[in-house]
């Protein structure tokens, strides 16, 4: 009997093996946009500062493998700017500001839930990233003092890392998105993607706690071709 059970589960096991295997499909394609990107960091000890988002852009590849008509993976590989903007807001300090221009190689991989028609489809997406801190250019305005004057002086540099950076980051990552199947093969697809850091870009020292976290808001459109 038990033989009997394990075999009937196997060849069922096998059937549906088949029928992803025969509805699993490839696609590949290129997608490009806007991004929007702020920064969650304590305020203690920096009274004199403040911190908001600041635009960068999205752009790489994307690949999908199709399990069945409304289930698939999703992979990108991305080259993405995240930055964001730092003031200072003392009263003589107000012209003081730094642009922190993050540039991040960056792989999320998604389950990707699709619904609708034959050709006109929604997805939602949820997963998970990780990626590579790739360099850091900042450009503001800088500021020195005499005795008599405060002087102010714009900058724009590559800043070199230290001990103190993480390189590597890690995330969740969820959105939606709609895609155009055009003819059997080309689609085009526009996607909004939220990245959320669960590792901190900045290793703090045991006594003073300092996590950076950066979340990026990403909408692109992309192309694709299904084999």
């Amino acid at each position: 009997m038990n033989k009997n059970i394990l075999l009937k589960l196997t060849v069922a096991m096998a059937l549906c093996c088949s029928v992803l295997v025969a509805e699993a499909q490839w696609s590949v394609g290129i997608k490009g946009g806007w991004d929007y990107t702020t920064i969650t960091r304590s305020n203690a000890g920096r009274i004199d500062e403040s911190y908001s988002g600041f635009s960068g852009y999205d752009a790489g590849i994307q690949a999908r493998y199709g399990f069945t008509n409304w289930f698939a993976l999703r992979a990108d590989l991305s080259f993405m700017r995240r930055s964001h903007r730092m003031d200072r807001n003392l009263n003589y300090l107000d012209p003081v500001f730094t642009n922190h221009h993050n540039y991040y190689l960056m792989l999320p991989i998604m389950a990707d839930f699709s619904f609708g028609g034959e050709k006109l489809r929604g997805h939602a997406y949820a997963g998970g990233y990780m990626g590579y801190w790739l360099r850091e250019r900042r450009v503001g305005k800088t500021y020195w003092m005499t005795d008599y004057y405060v002087y102010f002086d714009d900058f724009n540099e590559v800043r070199e890392f230290t001990n103190e950076d993480a390189r590597f980051c890690a995330g969740l990552i969820g959105g939606l998105g709609i895609s155009y199947k055009l003819d059997d093969h080309w689609g085009i697809n526009l996607d909004a993607l939220y990245y959320y850091d669960l590792v901190s870009h900045h290793r703090s020292s045991p006594n003073l706690r300092d996590p950076r976290y950066l979340n990026t808001l990403s909408i692109t459109f992309g192309a694709s071709y299904q084999f």
